[in-house]
């Protein structure tokens, strides 16, 4: 963003200074007699280009200094501090000499150090073609030997092809004007600008301020391009997002820029000559495209880009790119500048002055268009630096970047990072949008992270809540089924939805009932009977439970469990001759209490009878377990034909636990049932 940014700023500035320069500069005849007074300040603040340096260094040129003059004759006597060289002509102020078999030249400059200067190490760095002696006040300080030019291309400026030579120096600072002298021998034949030499001044820790260049816009470039890889990651995973994609282009460029920033001759990074101009019109096509995508970014992250916008930007980036690239294409085929063209001693053509009358005009509307996209970016930039949310980061960044390269702009000197305003400069200019991406990319990141893993534990949590409840509803639901269905069964119809009635060869069957149950109803309030009803079958659960029988089912005031059924080998008949001795036991202490207390109280008869069997469940809707057979109807019969207080058990259980220790029976005889032939009886009751 930086190099468009100061293009739009400085390039209005540049033309007032060119008109008033225009007008003030000295008639070719006029002569600075008297040097200008420089000191260590002018090499700290000052700068120029060498070769291979990359950007400016610190430094003075020594033509800026004074106006040195030439010799086309050669004495040893030239190189004295004290020759009168004011009969001299100025270099290149006119025609070169060329005199048959004198190929000998010299060039005196005349200094004014300041005493700061004094016994203060410098370096004094000279390009040239031919065979260069230094003199410092008389004394010979370097030596060049005859060298071809680093590059073999005419469109190439002499000063980007010359090999360059240092050596080190001080100057006296003893009051008096100081002298440097140069002898150059150049091929026979040739003129002095054939051989042209540059020479310059610089501070000893120059290859340092090179360094720190380099190491300055190598932070440049891999913040950008870790920007441009975060970008490009987080804009595959949401494809969706073209924010994303715009902050890898803006890196990018950024990247691209700060390379060519610190590139200068493309020898210093080892790019291939057939490479250099076209990266060098590339840079130059690229300079409006920053503050465009900083635009689109912002807008994007505003959420208010909509069509028409994006295509006025457009538009007015095509334009932009379009008219670098009428300088672009003179940088690519070294063609000459208008004003280039106006600065010679030709005349320009009315062709020529038209052209420049547009280009003045295109200038002034891209200039234009600059301002537009930079107040653009700071009004973006403001309104999202007053959001709460993390978009602030880039409009801070946007906002801090553009404002302070307008107010760096005229403290920079030309962009150079010799200064600290320049270091501040730069680093506004190439990094913080880039960081304030980055800060902005990481606060999301961890927020996104954080919302993830508060989302991942509530949905944790309410399956876990979830899992809970289902697992209560889960074992209501199977105790519910166990109420109803044995333990068998229930897991056979969840396994199949259906259970297979089962034929058992031995079964014993007991059956329960109250005497008088439906006299007492008419007394007794419904809700106490059904009370003391259901208080007298849960005691016969929990002792039924005890012994491994089966409840089946309950009929009114009677009372039915079995015993061998599901699984014979969970009870047998002795289990359910001591059940139903426990339950008389339980009625008969329940009987005493209520009477003692005032109450009706249940009395109870209590059948047994032993023999086959088929279980299983019946109907679909509202199923319950059941066994049928003889041997049902016959326990019924031992319940009816029994007596109030008593066990009443069949011949076929009685056959089955007289053996039973603990029990003491007595024979009935053969009773009366109906429905059937008289049958066996036996009483049985605990031993005392």
């Amino acid at each position: 963003m930086h190099p468009a940014l100061r293009w739009s700023v400085a390039t209005p500035l540049l033309l007032v200074c060119a008109l008033l320069c225009a007008q003030t500069e000295e008639p070719p005849g006029a002569e600075r007699e008297s040097p200008r007074r420089f000191d260590a300040g002018d090499l700290r603040e000052k700068h120029i280009e060498l070769p291979g340096q990359g950007q400016e260094i610190p430094g003075i040129d020594l033509r800026n200094l004074g106006r040195p003059r030439m010799a086309f004759t050669d004495d040893s006597a030239f190189a004295q501090r004290s020759w009168d060289d004011r009969t001299w002509p100025f270099l290149y102020a006119g025609e070169d000499s060329l005199i048959a078999g004198v190929n000998t030249w010299w060039v005196r400059y005349r200094l004014d150090p300041d005493e700061d200067l004094k016994n203060v190490p410098l370096v004094l760095s000279l390009g040239s073609t031919a065979a260069v002696e230094v003199f410092l006040n008389g004394r010979s300080i370097l030596r060049s030997q005859a060298m071809p030019l680093l590059r073999g291309s005419k469109a190439m400026p002499l000063s980007d092809s010359l090999p360059y030579v240092s050596s080190v120096f001080t100057f006296l600072c003893d009051g008096e004007r100081e002298s440097i002298a140069l002898r150059i021998t150049g091929t026979p034949g040739t003129v002095l600008s054939a051989n042209a030499c540059d020479l310059s001044i610089h501070r000893p820790d120059t290859v340092y301020g090179t360094q720190r260049v380099s190491l300055h816009f190598g932070i440049f470039a891999g913040v950008n391009l870790i920007i441009l890889l975060l970008s490009i990651v987080i804009w595959f995973q949401d494809k969706r997002d073209k924010s994303w994609l715009l902050l890898a282009l803006l890196a990018l460029i950024e990247a691209f820029d700060s390379v060519m920033d610190v590139a200068g001759d493309m020898g210093l990074l080892g790019f291939p000559e057939t490479a250099e101009r076209p990266l060098r019109t590339l840079a130059i096509l690229l300079k409006p495209w920053p503050l465009y995508l900083l635009i689109l970014v912002l807008r994007k992250l505003r959420g208010d880009l909509d069509r028409k916008s994006a295509r006025r930007y457009a538009w007015a980036i095509i334009f932009l790119t379009i008219l670098s690239a009428g300088r672009a294409a003179g940088e690519l085929f070294g063609m000459p500048a208008i004003g280039d063209q106006l600065g010679s001693d030709i005349r320009p053509s009315p062709g020529v002055i038209v052209l420049l009358v547009v280009a003045v005009i295109m200038l002034i509307v891209m200039c234009l268009v600059f301002v537009w996209f930079a107040v653009d970016v700071i009004r973006l930039a403001i309104r999202l630096l007053r959001t709460r949310g993390y978009e602030r980061w880039i409009g801070g960044g946007a906002l801090v970047s553009c404002v302070v390269t307008f107010v760096l702009v005229p403290f920079t000197d030309g962009g150079a990072l010799g200064s600290l305003m320049g270091v501040v400069s730069h680093y506004c200019d190439h990094v913080a949008v880039p960081v304030s991406v980055a800060i902005y990319l990481a606060i999301r990141s961890a927020h996104h992270n954080k919302a993830v893993a508060r989302q991942r534990d509530d949905l944790d949590r309410e399956v876990q809540e979830r899992t809970a409840e289902l697992s209560l509803s889960k074992k209501r639901s199977d105790d519910l089924l166990l109420n109803i269905l044995p333990h068998e069964v229930a897991e056979e119809l969840k396994l199949t939805g259906s259970a297979a009635a089962k034929h058992f060869d031995q079964a014993t069957v007991m059956f329960t009932d109250f005497k008088g149950f439906t006299a007492m109803s008419e007394r007794v309030a419904p809700s106490d009977l059904l009370e003391e009803l259901n208080a007298c079958f849960r005691a016969f659960d929990d002792i039924i439970a005890t012994h491994g029988i089966e409840k089946i089912k309950t009929i009114g005031d009677a009372y039915m469990c079995a015993s061998g059924l599901p699984d014979p080998k969970t009870s047998s008949p002795s289990a359910v001759v001591f059940a139903a001795l426990e339950m008389q036991a339980f009625m008969e202490a329940r009987r005493s209490v209520r009477e003692a207390e005032g109450q009706l109280a249940f009395v109870m008869r209590a059948g047994i009878h032993t023999g086959p069997v088929v279980a299983g469940i019946v109907g679909v809707k509202k199923f319950q377990y059941d066994i049928w057979g003889d041997t049902v109807n016959t326990a019924s019969r031992m319940e009816s034909s029994g007596e109030v207080g008593q066990v009443n058990i069949s011949d076929a259980t009685y056959a089955l636990v007289k053996n039973e220790t603990g029990l003491v029976f007595t024979p009935r005889g053969k009773v009366s049932v109906k429905g059937k032939a008289d049958m066996e009886m036996h009483f049985v009751r605990a031993a005392s």
